[in-house]
């Protein structure tokens, strides 16, 4: 993982004339997963945005060459009177013959995140779970590279008793995505994330799970009851 794929560099961004983020700055490569963390309020999804270039910021911030993104926002909620199935909705991002074309079935994103079987059913029948599937699957539609997901649900299960969380592993290990997630599970953060950017309307940390979420840190970010959290996942190493 030698090649960088993005980089912030003193990002700060306001609102109404007061910093709401301040002086981040993070390096990411490819393949990895980056997770960032810290309380509510503290500018996790405000960056995420910032860095994808959704709102304006000051500071340097540079994405590698030619690099495709996909991003999922948070709270995604379907009207029951959505009237599109899966296919449909699919249809919106399509450049040329629809995707789901029999010689191409084996090789649609949808496919491959365990979801083909949604093909036909309505966006608003989706349970939580399968609405996870293919926001995913939307998202990294046309080769994306990098996929940014703001708060996905871990408990979700996606089938087979897989989570969210698995289903980005997967996605990582075996078609080399880089991911961005913001999370408040730390549980997920020191099983999945290859790196931690910890955040509270200012840069607290960044690096690894182990090296950087100390008793410390996350009774600093979350109150002293987050620190019994700590001390139970010391012995955690990301491989």
């Amino acid at each position: 993982m030698n090649d960088v794929v993005f980089t912030a560099t003193n990002v700060s961004v306001q609102r109404s004339g007061i910093d709401v983020v301040q002086d981040i700055s993070v390096t990411l490569h490819r393949g990895a997963v980056l997770a960032i963390v810290g309380p509510n309020g503290a500018g996790k999804t405000t960056f995420m945005k910032a860095m994808l270039n959704l709102i304006p910021s000051r500071g340097s911030i540079t994405w590698a060459r030619g690099i495709k993104i996909g991003y999922v926002p948070q709270k995604i909620s379907i009207s029951r009177s959505f009237p599109l199935t899966v296919r449909e909705f699919f249809l919106l991002k399509s450049k040329k013959s629809f995707w789901f074309h029999k010689k191409e079935n084996k090789n649609t994103w949808l496919d491959r995140v365990g979801g083909g079987h949604l093909a036909d059913k309505k966006m608003s029948e989706l349970s939580g779970g399968e609405l996870q599937r293919v926001l995913i699957a939307y998202a990294l539609q046309g080769d994306t590279d990098v996929l940014c997901l703001d708060e996905p649900s871990a408990g979700i299960d996606i089938g087979g008793g897989k989570t969210v969380y698995g289903l980005l592993s997967d996605l990582r290990t075996d078609h080399g995505k880089t991911i961005i997630i913001i999370s408040h599970d730390l549980d997920v953060v020191f099983r999945y994330a290859d790196e931690v950017l910890c955040i509270d309307k200012h840069q607290i940390c960044h690096g690894r799970p182990a090296s950087v979420l100390t008793a410390e840190t996350i009774e600093r970010m979350y109150g002293t009851h987050a620190s019994l959290f700590s001390h139970n996942h010391e012995h955690h190493e990301h491989a």
